[in-house]
């Protein structure tokens, strides 16, 4: 049975969670593959997704390496008011339109970074961010981007860092991002990990 533990840090506008099995803290390879293979714990997370008390916020992991991606999986959500604006996904309409899937993956303009976006398929109002597209957009969408997101991390983990999360300061769209440095970060505890 999978549980979380929520740990709330700066004044409340950080949460950050430890996910478990049975009690016992999941490891980053451990949610990796469960968020491929395990429909049942993609649920779980989407709720864990769904109830962080803020209408939006930026999603950031510690980085991950071959040699360390045995060790307790978290993740924190720290509130950002300001990707609340409307959605916009032209800056990365070629590629939506080109996805094959509903979800399209992509390098970013200076190419040293894997972006894992949804295409759009529900109402417009569940694309600018995290926290709205957990809870407006399609649950197949949401699983579909999570098992994308698995399969990429997967194939991009070695002995250099990657750092996991969303941003979306600069484009209005949710997109996940797969990068070799914490460029967005805001937790500063994950950012000066190294």
């Amino acid at each position: 049975m999978y549980s979380s533990r929520r740990h709330v840090v700066r004044d409340g506008q950080v949460h950050r969670f430890n996910l478990l099995d049975g009690g016992d803290a999941l490891s980053y390879a451990a949610v990796l593959d469960s968020w491929e293979n395990d429909e049942s714990f993609r649920s779980f997370f989407l709720m864990l997704l769904k109830e962080v008390p803020f209408s939006a916020y930026r999603w950031e992991t510690p980085p991950v390496t071959s040699h360390n991606r045995d060790q307790p999986f978290e993740f924190a959500t720290v509130r950002d008011p300001r990707l609340e604006v409307a959605p916009d996904p032209s800056p990365f309409a070629a590629h939506l339109a080109e996805a094959e899937a509903n979800v399209a993956v992509f390098k970013n303009l200076g190419g040293d970074a894997d972006l894992v976006a949804p295409c759009p398929q529900g109402p417009e109002t569940a694309y600018g961010h995290l926290a709205s597209f957990a809870r407006e957009a399609p649950a197949s969408q949401n699983h579909t981007l999570w098992q994308t997101v698995a399969q990429v991390m997967k194939r991009r983990i070695g002995d250099r860092p990657i750092w996991l999360s969303t941003a979306g300061g600069g484009v209005a769209w949710l997109h996940v991002r797969l990068d070799i440095r914490p460029k967005y970060y805001q937790h500063r505890p994950y950012a000066d990990r190294a």
